[in-house]
């Protein structure tokens, strides 16, 4: 709906400023015969359609020519206006039309002539208007064009898209040639006519035409930058210069023209601030600047004699608050700053635009309370979505609104009760309140059968109980979304069926219902189906005759066993969800299926064997958490235009395919957990795939080495080659991909030293190196760059050795309460704009040529509105088709821990399991927003430092089995969050601090630290006592004390004699002694798994030793 106004809007507003047709004169003389003879051949020689034509069909012999339609005389009975525009020609002779020689204005728009402009037209030396707009005119505008002096208005324009060929191109002459001899041009329209000429050569050629009051040159291919000599225009009232490559600032000079009245510069790549004097023109009406993401700004306070009646801003940057001055705008009919980085409250002056008939404020950052429109009699449309909009919504905000088409006020935080008067509004047709927090139940409303609501979208919100019945009586209504509330009860799609004949789209999905499906009669025009966790059991009946099925989603229902043929031949089926049921097979056969899918979702079944492929259009496929047993061969031959794959969790144990290189489209690959075999296929790595954004690989067989062949133009957000066999090195092309944000190598069996070089790598936040056999010292002291995003480390079970570096990391120091932006998720975008509206147009901006046309194609059964509305449905219910989330798995207390969803907030370092020595870097107690701290299973000395109470967000700390020595710091006690602590098998004495958290922990958390007291160890400090255990009681027995066992004792000597011969060596001789307390140790380090070595150093020397392990 929204673009359907845009576009009328755009449509009808040239038309409002092109005089396409002229004022043609009655007069009384007769038309002179050889003028008539001239129209009458003209006629005759033109090709036609006379079922359409209203002014050709009715020329004839016997009427006055100066009477016929579309022609004007002069009082001597000379033709001087023709206009046969509109008239469906599609070609024929215009020879007899260059004979009329006394001709002064001249329209031929909108036919289809399909041939060049003839060089004749330099006979009509006296036109004064000559309007050759869409007239299907092709080719080079010739030369002598130019010589029509007289001229005072020329438009050579055509309606140019996207997908369009300019018609006619202005090259020789060029436009500098071309205008040179219009001295009297007034207006000049050259929309559509490829150009192509630099700003200063176009601008210093208009600027020459000082009578101009029109110039339009959309979409002319221009470039820029803009130039002074503009201002020469003084006369200038309409400037439009859309879909053009500017590129440079808006010159703050347009302010200096006094009547300037229409400015349009969309589409322009226009950059920096626009000036604020423009938007405070006196004279301007309509300015429209969108589609300029580069172009930033803000609304200045607008005076009461403003005439700004249209103002367009959205897609571009523009920011800050609305002005209440805006209420002064008494003449405003539109208003569209959607996209753009508006902040806080609407000002309630806003409800003083009297005049205004549309109004977009949508993906913005606005607050605070929506504010009354009853005084916009006129108004039609309201969005106001995708912002944070808060408190209520008043009835009274609507009353009297009998023009109001359009609501939209989906994603906000609006709450309360829905007031069911909305659906007593006349002329609404759409009304979208999904992803707000209205809550209570439905109320019933009257009249229902009579309302012209055709689109309603309440999803996502609180509301519970039953439906109203109300609903099921808006007989107009053609979408129904309902999905993620609480309603709950029994709904029979046959009485749905019934009252809803004109539905195309019903969703119901995610409530407490149970959805019953009682007639196998298919809905006569459903189109988009979601019924996700309805309670259903069984494939509704009624789909297999549902032929114009577009959109699919039976996901968590139960459902068991077979999947149906049928479902794979939907010929415009363009998304199916059969996800988390018990499906366990596919019904074939397999061969010759026409389905157009787009998105297959088949995750967490129970489906086993081949995984078939469908359909080349596959652009996101989803067969995780399922049984599957092998892969076609050549996949990417199968689906070469694939974003989107998702393969875990299944039973492959082949090599992986190297034709999945093959789709260059590729973003998204994850195979992990998989029993994937051989190496990973050095194509992943290349230029080829230099698209691919996230590659997991984790939790396969996968050996050898990891190519270094990272191309510089690698793209790569997420690499998880977790828990593999992979050896050699981390590779140094890596570091090409410097948009890394997580990279788990961890659990394989790589030798390498720390990766000094990932340094510049300034996007990671993630790096996981565990449990392989990296060496060394993990210091990078010839790296300049620093980690300044870096919030979890994990460099755990390795060999790395020496001190910890005291390298500054940002991310680890900086406050969480300092920035709110902290508690989202980490995550990156699937796509490379950042544009927070979900459209087919935007969402397809990484599909290939193929996948954009066909989409287009199955979709257009839907109007591109509600197309639009369920794309941004359907990216709201898979999030990862837009934003993909990263994981990470970290260890915490010995216990493997997913983070499903990685909080920008949340920091950890583990460096467990290493040969780390020296005292506990004290740049660590500054790393304030540090949530998880491991360091045990090392080697450090000296005191825990004081300052570790500085970590007040710190959950969990692990300093076990070191060498720390002296006193538990009591400033322990201070951090209220900490849930895991562990400080056993080091030298700590003294009293164990007191304080409710330190007391929380258990005794394993103290044990094996010898002069350590106090709760919770048993041992008391100081003499004092804490528990005891009672000794044992001796029992004496005078005969058992003194008599002797003669018949063991020579057993005993000879075991003591053998036992000293072998044990005396070992005392004496040093090198034995070392020898075999090293076999002992590494013998009981294999046998006892609860064992671990501990390495101290004493004396300046470094020694290893057995210790219980903590947990």
């Amino acid at each position: 709906m929204k673009t359907i106004l845009i576009l009328w809007f755009y449509l009808l507003l040239p038309l409002s400023l092109l005089n396409f047709t002229f004022t043609i004169n009655i007069v009384t003389s007769q038309c002179l015969g050889h003028q008539q003879s001239l129209l009458l051949h003209l006629k005759n020689g033109l090709i036609f359609n006379p079922a359409k034509s209203k002014k050709l069909i009715h020329w004839n012999h016997t009427d006055d020519c100066c009477q016929w339609k579309g022609v004007a005389c002069s009082t001597k009975g000379n033709v001087i206006a023709l206009d046969i525009s509109h008239e469906f020609i599609t070609g024929g002779n215009l020879t007899s039309l260059f004979k009329l020689q006394y001709l002064q204005n001249l329209n031929l728009a909108c036919n289809e002539f399909h041939f060049g402009i003839n060089s004749e037209f330099k006979n009509l030396k006296n036109l004064r208007y000559l309007n050759l707009s869409n007239a299907g005119f092709m080719g080079q505008i010739p030369t002598k064009i130019s010589h029509l002096s007289k001229l005072e208005t020329l438009d050579l324009s055509t309606t140019f898209t996207s997908s369009s060929q300019h018609g006619l191109k202005l090259e020789k002459p060029n436009i500098v040639e071309f205008v040179e001899n219009f001295t009297r041009m007034k207006e000049l329209y050259l929309d559509g006519v490829a150009i192509s000429a630099k700003g200063e050569e176009w601008c210093h050629a208009v600027s020459s035409l000082q009578s101009l009051r029109v110039l339009s040159m959309s979409s002319s291919n221009l470039s820029g930058p803009l130039d002074p000599s503009l201002t020469k225009l003084q006369s200038l009232s309409v400037l439009q210069l859309d879909h053009n490559n500017l590129s440079s600032p808006v010159p703050d000079y347009f302010g200096n023209l006094s009547g300037l009245n229409t400015l349009q510069l969309r589409s322009c790549g226009l950059s920096g601030v626009f000036p604020k004097n423009i938007l405070q023109l006196p004279s301007l009406q309509v300015l429209d600047v969108s589609d300029n993401q580069g172009l930033h700004g803000s609304l200045p306070n607008f005076p009461n004699q403003a005439s700004l009646s249209h103002l367009n801003l959205s897609h571009t940057n523009f920011s800050g608050p609305i002005p209440d001055s805006i209420g002064n705008l008494k003449h405003f009919s539109t208003l569209d700053l959607s996209n753009c980085q508006f902040n806080g409250t609407l000002p309630n002056s806003i409800s003083n635009l009297a005049q205004l008939v549309y109004l977009d404020l949508s993906f913005n950052n606005l607050t605070g309370p929506l504010p009354s429109f009853n005084r916009s009699k006129a108004l039609k449309t309201l969005y106001l979505n995708h912002n944070y909009l808060n408190g209520t919504l008043p009835s009274t905000h609507f009353e009297g609104l009998t023009n109001l088409v359009s609501i939209n006020l989906e994603v906000n935080s609006l709450h309360g009760r829905f007031p069911s008067s909305l659906f007593s509004l006349p002329s609404l047709q759409l009304l979208f309140l999904a992803n707000n927090r209205f809550d209570g139940q439905l109320d019933e409303f009257p009249n229902g059968s009579s309302s012209s609501i055709q689109m309603l979208d309440l999803s996502d919100n609180n509301f519970q109980g039953h439906i109203p019945m109300s609903i099921f009586q808006l007989k107009r209504l053609n979408l129904l979304q309902l999905s993620t509330n609480k309603f709950n009860g029994t709904i029979k799609l046959s009485m749905i069926r019934q009252r809803l004949q004109d539905l195309a789209t019903l969703d119901l999905s995610h409530n407490n219902l149970s959805v019953v499906d009682d007639n196998d009669i298919p809905f006569p025009k459903l189109n988009n189906f979601w019924l996700a966790s309805c309670k259903l059991g069984t494939f509704p009946s009624f789909l297999r005759n549902q032929s114009t099925l577009l959109y699919l989603d039976l996901s968590s229902n139960q459902i068991e066993g077979t999947i149906p043929n049928w479902i794979w031949r939907f010929e415009f089926l363009a998304a199916l969800n059969l996800s988390q049921n018990y499906l366990t097979d596919m019904e074939g056969p397999f061969q010759n299926l026409s389905s157009a899918m787009f998105l297959l979702d088949l995750h967490d079944n129970q489906l086993q064997g081949p995984a078939h492929i469908f359909t080349k259009n596959m652009v996101y496929l989803d067969y995780s958490n399922n049984r599957f047993s092998s892969i076609p061969a050549k996949i990417g031959d199968s689906i070469p235009f694939s974003i989107y794959i998702f393969l875990s969790g299944n039973n492959f144990h082949e090599k992986i395919d190297e034709s999945i290189c093959n789709i260059s489209t590729l973003r998204v690959l994850d195979l992990s957990h998989n029993g994937f075999i051989g190496n990973i296929p050095e194509c992943l790595t290349t230029r080829k795939s230099s698209s691919l954004k996230l590659l997991s690989l984790a939790g396969n067989k996968l050996s050898g080495q990891i190519s270094d062949t990272f191309s510089t133009s690698c793209d790569l957000r997420l690499l998880d080659l977790n828990g593999n066999l992979l050896e050699g090195t981390i590779p140094k092309s890596l570091a090409n991909c410097q948009n890394l944000q997580v990279l788990n190598v961890g659990n394989n069996q790589l030798i390498d030293e720390f990766p000094c070089f990932l340094k510049n790598i300034s996007a990671l936040r993630v790096m996981v190196l565990r449990s392989n056999k990296f060496y060394g010292h993990i210091g990078c002291s010839n790296v300049i760059c620093n980690w300044e995003k870096l919030q979890i480390v994990d460099v755990a079970a390795n060999k790395f050795s020496g001190m910890l570096p005291t390298t500054s990391w940002k991310a680890l120091m900086s406050d969480k309460d300092d920035d709110m932006s902290r508690f989202d998720h980490l995550s990156f975008d699937i796509y490379d704009n950042n544009t927070s509206s979900v459209t087919l147009e935007t969402i397809t901006t990484i599909y290939s040529k193929k996948s954009k046309l066909k989409l287009a194609e199955v979709v257009s059964i839907e109007p591109l509105y509600v197309v639009d509305h369920l794309l941004s449905h359907v990216y709201g219910e898979v999030s990862s088709l837009r934003r993909y989330a990263d994981s990470v798995t970290i260890v915490i207390k010995g216990q493997q821990m997913k983070l499903e969803k990685i909080l920008i907030a949340f920091t950890s370092l583990d460096f467990s399991s290493n040969q780390f020595e020296g005292p506990i870097p004290e740049e660590i107690m500054s790393f304030k927003a540090l949530h998880a701290l491991n360091l045990s299973h090392n080697a450090f000395s000296g005191h825990i430092p004081s300052t570790l109470g500085n970590l007040r967000n710190l959950e969990s700390l692990d300093l076990s089995m070191n060498s720390l020595r002296g006193e538990i710091p009591t400033e322990l006690a201070s951090l209220s969050f900490l849930a895991i602590m562990n400080l056993s098998y080091n030298h700590l004495v003294g009293r164990i601090p007191t304080g409710t958290q330190i007391q929380s922990f258990g005794a394993n958390s103290f044990v094996g630290n010898e002069a350590l007291c106090g709760p919770p160890l048993t041992q008391g400090c100081g003499g004092e006592e804490q528990g005891l255990l009672p000794t044992s009681s001796k029992t004496t027995n005078s005969h058992s004390s003194s008599s002797i066992d003669w018949s063991l004792l020579s057993v005993e000597l000879g075991f003591t004699f053998g036992f000293g011969i072998f044990m005396m060596p070992l005392i004496l001789w040093k090198k034995w002694r070392l020898w075999y307390s090293k076999k002992v140790d590494d013998a009981l380090y294999k046998i006892v798994p609860q064992l671990d070595f501990v390495y101290e150093r004493r004396g300046g020397k470094r020694y290893r030793s057995l210790r219980w392990k903590p947990y």
